[in-house]
């Protein structure tokens, strides 16, 4: 017979206690201690996106000036090459008067330069200013915003950056037109304008506008590099976050992108792809072209084609100039017995053969094209990132798979 004596029991007793306490102790301290590892983490993550997307926010801005820059130096070339050969206007070559045009012109009144959707981000979340604890990192963002502010307001208010044929003019040039069935004179108007006070002030300004893009562009970029130097971020870091951010779905091979595609870019173009298992590849734009004197719509189609691959997540397509081929269909439109000559007139000016050597011309001087391709979950439509805009945001092109498979020759 087994007999416990009671301080025995008092011992087994405090022993099994404390031994639970402990393990409750520690339990709780490693509950505790993992979530706040876990919380840190998390934080320290949290910083690293907020800090990459301001960052992102400065480089595209950069990328945004440096491009308004190089349009700039392309259209004063443009114009002084016209101012000189005034006296030849008439058979200089149309995308350099339509370059000059474009410089003199305000289509957009006094439209907002930079997107602020990150900057709104930046300052209004209560989160962020929690996650960023990095006093130097908000005060150059602080300064980077608003000099931004600064020089979108100087842009909008001085008159070394307000074009000088203001788009009401510009649409009443449209409606004096009308006699010639709204076939404006771009030689005469030119030729007019050019000798005008106020047009060749803009004009003498150009190198100053050039200049003052590419200072800020250069101070803004001193700023993004001071941040990533601070935050730590390598470049190739911010180009994982940029893609990650920028696209979804998910990854294409070879097989599930072969077939026939088509996209609906805009209200007026149409554009077919069709990939071949013997990566080749052939694509067929189509534009539509409504006038007033007609219904319907006049249809030009691009053709070509060339040789495509997939490597990891990228689309790399070889055009061969050799194929380039213009259609003009005129089937689909109706007019009125009295627009008939008009409309004949307009359908004669269309020069199917130099437009098919500009295609040419331009797929020779942009043979290669690189181009971020996924898919999604049903593998019937992809996204194509084909380039960004000015604002710096992804301009994408989505392709819906063709089941029906003569739709391509429709």
């Amino acid at each position: 017979m087994i007999s416990f004596k009671p301080n025995k029991i008092q011992s087994l007793w405090g022993k099994g206690f404390f031994t639970s306490v402990l393990g409750t102790t520690v339990s709780i301290l490693l509950t505790f201690g993992t979530s706040a590892l876990i919380e840190s983490k998390e934080k320290k993550d949290a910083q690293r996106q907020t800090a990459m997307m301001v960052i992102h926010d400065i480089d595209m801005c950069v990328d945004q000036l440096e491009e308004m820059a190089k349009d700039e130096e392309e259209r004063i070339n443009a114009v002084q090459y016209i101012l000189a050969h005034l006296d030849e206007i008439a058979s200089l070559p149309k995308d350099t008067i339509d370059l000059a045009i474009d410089m003199l012109i305000d289509y957009d009144g006094t439209p907002t330069t930079f997107d602020n959707a990150k900057e709104n981000i930046f300052k209004s979340s209560q989160d962020i200013w929690s996650n960023l604890d990095n006093m130097a990192f908000i005060d150059n963002m602080e300064r980077f915003y608003s000099e931004r502010k600064a020089v979108e307001e100087y842009m909008v208010k001085s008159l070394f950056f307000a074009e000088p044929i203001s788009f009401e003019e510009w649409g009443q040039m449209m409606i004096d037109s009308k006699a010639n069935n709204y076939r404006m004179d771009y030689t005469a108007i030119l030729k007019e304008k050019l000798m005008d006070s106020k047009v060749q002030f803009f004009i003498d300004q150009s190198t100053s506008r050039v200049r003052y893009y590419r200072n800020h562009a250069q101070d803004w970029r001193d700023i993004s590099d001071r941040n990533k130097f601070i935050m730590n971020i390598s470049d190739e870091e911010l180009a994982e976050y940029i893609k990650s951010s920028q696209r979804g779905g998910s990854r294409v091979d070879k097989r599930g992108l072969i077939g026939q595609w088509e996209c609906k870019a805009k209200g007026y173009q149409d554009q077919n792809y069709e990939f071949l298992e013997n990566d080749s590849f052939c694509t067929r734009l189509m534009m539509h072209y409504a006038n007033p004197f007609y219904n319907n719509d006049i249809i030009i189609t691009y053709i070509y084609g060339g040789k495509w691959s997939l490597k990891d997540d990228t689309l790399f397509m070889v055009s061969t100039p050799q194929s380039a081929e213009v259609e003009l269909d005129t089937s689909r439109i109706t007019y009125r017995p009295e627009m008939r000559d008009s409309v004949m007139h307009m359908i004669g000016m269309i020069n199917v053969a130099a437009w098919k050597g500009s295609l040419r011309q331009s797929l020779e001087r942009n043979m290669r094209d690189t181009f971020p391709v996924t898919t999604n979950k049903a593998h019937d439509k992809i996204e194509i990132v084909v380039s960004r805009d000015d604002d710096g945001s992804v301009n994408s092109h989505y392709l819906k798979r063709v089941k029906d498979r003569d739709a391509f020759n429709k």
